[in-house]
């Protein structure tokens, strides 16, 4: 049986806040990507932590931001599964002109400089706590100062991003400490990686179970138990990612972005497109370059 407690939760025009303390097994059962940024920080306990193509074990103390349209997912780790996180939710309208202000970047800029999970310092922890709880507190007030809990919200992102900068200093890894030792997950890693660099050719189960030598049966259970999704969804998933940098970035045809991208027929890449990205190949070609 499965207890989630959501102690805290709140929305604003722009921002999404929520408290949760588990106390029992809970895991992520399925697929979970959204438009915002998600800045999750982890207050108590272990986790198993999957964001777009890496695993990760991150324990209290640790926050890890995930930019809009990537998956991730949340697992037990160990026997002990309480935990409790904080979950800040940014939309993208709503950081824009504080990355520019604050940062000089742009929100493509910013992303991919700062994503992946950073490990507090004890100091710049108690700050991350003390910022959790004023925002808290602020909800408490009759009539709730919403540029003050943006403020505190903006707050708790710089320390995440001092916290990056500074193992970068120290020429860490981001994730040098926050290695894994399950030989499951460093199997679904290895499969994760090859998705990511293969994804152009003609891949299948049978195929990928041989190139790891490991059973059908061990590669579809446990990657879709770590990332939440399947292998098929998340091979789509990277292939229409690609397709989008060669419809801003290339003159290409669609046809000819299709097949790059590992897709063999083009109505099908059109359909699983607009699924996906809620628009055509073309309508998303037009939309990026007129930002631009």
């Amino acid at each position: 049986m499965e207890e989630n407690l959501e102690v805290f939760q709140r929305e604003t025009e722009d921002l999404k806040i929520s408290e949760n303390h588990i106390v029992k097994k809970q895991d992520m059962k399925n697929r979970h990507f959204h438009d915002s940024i998600e800045l999750f920080i982890l207050t108590k306990g272990t986790r198993y932590f999957f964001v777009d193509r890496q695993i990760y074990v991150i324990g209290k103390g640790t926050a890890i931001l995930i930019p809009p349209g990537q998956i991730h997912k949340t697992s037990t780790y160990g026997e002990d599964a309480r935990h409790n996180r904080f979950l800040l939710q940014f939309s993208k309208e709503g950081v824009l002109g504080m990355l520019q202000s604050a940062y000089g970047m742009d929100f493509e800029d910013f992303l991919q400089r700062y994503n992946g999970p950073a490990v507090f310092r004890p100091e710049k922890w108690k700050q991350v706590l003390q910022g959790i709880r004023q925002i808290k507190e602020a909800f408490e007030t009759e009539n709730v100062h919403l540029p003050m809990v943006r403020m505190l919200a903006y707050s708790l992102l710089s320390l995440y991003t001092e916290e990056m900068d500074h193992q970068r200093s120290l020429q860490r890894e981001k994730d040098e400490r926050l290695t894994f030792t399950s030989d499951v997950h460093n199997s679904i890693q290895q499969v994760i990686e090859y998705l990511n660099e293969h994804y152009m050719e003609e891949l299948t189960l049978d195929k990928l179970a041989k190139q790891f030598f490991i059973s059908r049966a061990f590669l579809t259970r446990n990657f879709r138990q770590v990332t939440g999704v399947t292998v098929v969804q998340y091979l789509t998933v990277v292939r229409i990612r690609r397709a989008c940098l060669l419809l801003k970035d290339t003159e290409e045809s669609i046809t000819a972005i299709a097949e790059q991208c590992g897709f063999t027929n083009t109505t099908y890449f059109e359909n699983v497109f607009r699924r996906l990205r809620g628009m055509t190949p073309g309508q998303y070609r037009k939309m990026v370059r007129t930002r631009t």
